[in-house]
């Protein structure tokens, strides 16, 4: 490129393609800043000359050896169409920039962005030069720089003209070539950017405070690698502290349980009427039920009389079928349909009506029978646990409006990340990032590992949500109730008077899953006339746990109802499937 006489620019770019499969058009497209034009454009090939009048539309189709402009407000856009077929092709774009040059009282200062960043393949070797409109002496008024820093190349002058060469650039990488030479070479600035007062001073501060910044950067960005350990600290700091301390806010304001008078350390009988299945979910703080509050509602409708128990002897095999052993079993069948019963107690009736179709079941058989159909036995069982968590909703047991402010947290921890990240890829330098670039992009992760830490919080319940006074007070009482069974065996009490205690008892402990230290209870203190009427009881005269029916590892049979009543699964398989610079001008192109 030359600079006339008029401070105007006449560029001649030289562009070789290496086509790979056929193609039929190119494009060029400047940005122009305003105050800048383009005009007098024109494009050849080889010395021939394209003749102007072509499409400008990307990507359209028009006689080879023409070319079009489109210009708006913010690029000239320069089409050309040809036909090219896997070889190497050399096109020439000239065309003249009008007030790019800069003209300040003492000196003039091009910076032309040479190889814009909208490229999107890399080059090789670039080489630019601009002549002077005169000659110019090798003084401190005649600059010429080169930028960004960290691409590979150099800059040199001589009297009439300056260079630039650079290497290996990358795809979106801005080139730019900055030369400065004395106003007195102009005989005019009629095409060029007049600035009143002097620029030199003012184009050395730009110089070394770029240059500056860059080492700065390297500097950052060396001593956060020197010292990586401290680097990392930094960071887990910052992408776990913050999340810590609204996780421990939370749990101070909205998870933290309410203190009550409370102090009682046994219950020696069911504190209130709450149900079996809500119980255990109410000391958890959970409203999700599992298979031992399914089982201790099934001993429950039989307790109640919804269901009917016989107490039978049943033969197990062992080793293999090479032993038998007579056992006593339960022999589990309809009750009173008169009896009332709750929605999620309906889904056990369910499954029971079900296993029961063709008369009386040994409950020893119950989960074999649940098997045969499980498909729809696990959505009774779908039922129950949903029901369960509708009535203990309507008791209103729990607060849990903590997941508000983690749910606000995380948003704003997303958000935060998002933008961090956004500005932070959009400005990146892959070859040289910069330090606040690498900063920003910190922070999104750091936002992130917050909102991780968040998110696990928040599915973790007792951080955010904590039990109404009513319901503390329940749940204290109920935990009373459970050491007291957990512990009865070896207390030195009088033992429960009622049939009905005892049973209430071996439900609540199926429930609590301590239905083995209730029956040890019984083993030892169960008046003999008690266990004789008692539906859900059965111990033999021996006194020995193995023997009883309902000691028939009822922890077993909890899970064994629990593995039974979850949903089938699916077997299926599967495989792989196919399917830095300121100045102007520069740019970007292509070709199709």
């Amino acid at each position: 490129m030359a600079v006339a006489p008029d401070g105007s620019l006449l560029v001649r770019e030289r562009i070789v393609f290496d086509f790979l499969g056929d193609f039929t058009g190119a494009y060029r497209d400047i940005p122009v800043r305003p105050g800048e034009s383009i005009d007098d454009v024109q494009v050849s090939e080889e010395g021939r000359a394209y003749r102007p009048g072509g499409d400008t539309k990307l990507g359209s189709s028009d006689m080879p050896d023409r070319y079009g402009v489109d210009a708006t407000s913010k690029r000239v856009r320069i089409v050309w169409h040809y036909q090219a077929s896997s070889e190497q092709r050399t096109f020439t774009i000239s065309y003249r920039f009008r007030g790019l040059a800069v003209a300040y009282d003492d000196i003039v200062d091009v910076f032309l962005n040479v190889w814009g960043g909208h490229w999107p393949v890399g080059l090789d070797d670039l080489t630019a030069q601009v002549d002077l409109p005169g000659t110019a002496q090798l003084g401190p008024t005649y600059l010429v720089y080169g930028h960004p820093a960290w691409v590979r190349g150099v800059v040199a002058r001589t009297p009439t003209a300056a260079t630039l060469r650079a290497v290996s650039i990358p795809s979106h990488q801005i080139v730019a070539f900055r030369v400065v030479f004395p106003r007195s070479l102009l005989t005019s600035t009629a095409g060029a950017k007049v600035v009143p007062g002097t620029g030199l001073s003012r184009v050395i501060d730009e110089e070394r405070a770029g240059e500056a910044a860059y080492l700065h950067d390297r500097a950052k960005l060396d001593d956060a690698k020197r010292h990586f350990g401290r680097t990392l600290g930094y960071l887990a700091l910052i992408g776990l502290l913050p999340a810590l301390g609204l996780v421990a806010l939370t749990w101070m304001i909205f998870g933290r349980e309410p203190r009550t008078t409370y102090d009682r350390e046994y219950e020696q009988e069911p504190p209130t009427d709450s149900p079996p299945a809500l119980v255990p979910p109410l000391l958890r703080q959970q409203t999700e039920p599992g298979s031992p509050e399914w089982t201790a509602t099934l001993f429950d409708l039989i307790r109640r009389g919804r269901l009917t128990s016989t107490p039978i002897t049943t033969e197990r095999k062992l080793w293999g079928g090479l032993r038998h052993e007579q056992v006593s079993d339960l022999q589990v069948g309809q009750g009173s349909d008169s009896i009332e019963t709750t929605p999620y107690e309906n889904a056990v009736v369910d499954v029971a009506d079900d296993v029961l179709a063709d008369g009386p079941v040994a409950l020893s058989k119950f989960r074999d029978r649940i098997t045969e159909h499980r498909p729809e036995n696990s959505k009774r069982f779908t039922a129950f646990k949903e029901g369960v968590g509708t009535a203990i909703g309507e008791h209103k047991w729990y607060v849990g409006t903590g997941a508000r402010m983690l749910g606000l947290s995380i948003a704003v921890f997303v958000a935060a990340a998002i933008i961090l990240l956004w500005v932070a890829i959009d400005g990146w330098r892959s070859s040289v990032p910069r330090w606040h670039d690498v900063v920003l992009a910190a922070l999104g992760a750091c936002a992130v590992a917050n909102a991780a830490v968040l998110v696990a919080a928040a599915t973790r319940v007792r951080l955010w949500r904590r039990r109404t006074m009513k319901g503390e007070e329940e749940a204290q009482r109920w935990e009373a109730l459970r050491r007291y069974l957990t512990d009865f065996p070896r207390l030195q009490e009088a033992p429960p008077a009622t049939l009905e205690l005892w049973e209430r008892f071996l439900v609540y402990g199926i429930a609590f899953g301590i239905a083995e230290r209730v029956l040890q209870a019984a083993h030892l203190h169960m008046p003999e006339e008690l266990h004789d009427r008692s539906t859900i009881y059965w111990i033999s005269p021996t006194g020995d746990l193995g023997s009883g029916a309902t000691a028939l590892a009822i922890g077993d049979l909890s899970s064994g109802f629990g593995s039974a009543l979850a949903p089938p699964s699916s077997g299926r398989g599967g495989g792989f499937s196919g399917g830095g610079g300121g100045g102007g001008g520069g740019g970007g192109g292509g070709a199709w």
